[in-house]
């Protein structure tokens, strides 16, 4: 499933379907981050926030759209499609996780 993805690439997309990513639900447990909420949207910043929700990556979701020829994203669709590139672009575009070289 891996086979054609880079280690950060696989790191990333096991960490977005575990859950264990660098967003303020899974930081604040180790008091990493001062709350578990986005800062800009005062919600939970988990993986489905990140994904689906959060306004500023709005055009990104529109390339996720069109590359995934569906309007009806979801996580399971995201999370365990074998093509995993769509989502590691949107991640990378989105500058969130600047750590990866995805």
């Amino acid at each position: 499933m891996y086979n054609d993805l880079s280690h950060p690439q696989c790191s990333v997309l096991t960490q977005l379907r575990t859950e264990h990513i660098g967003l303020n639900t899974y930081l604040f447990r180790f008091h990493l981050a001062p709350s578990p909420s986005c800062a800009r949207c005062n919600v939970p910043e988990s993986d489905h926030h990140f994904l689906l929700q959060f306004p500023s990556y709005h055009a990104h979701r529109l390339s996720l759209v069109q590359l995934l020829g569906t309007a009806h994203l979801s996580l399971k669709l995201l999370l365990s499609t074998h093509d995993a590139k769509p989502v590691l672009d949107f991640a990378r575009d989105t500058g969130r996780f600047p750590r990866y070289s995805l």
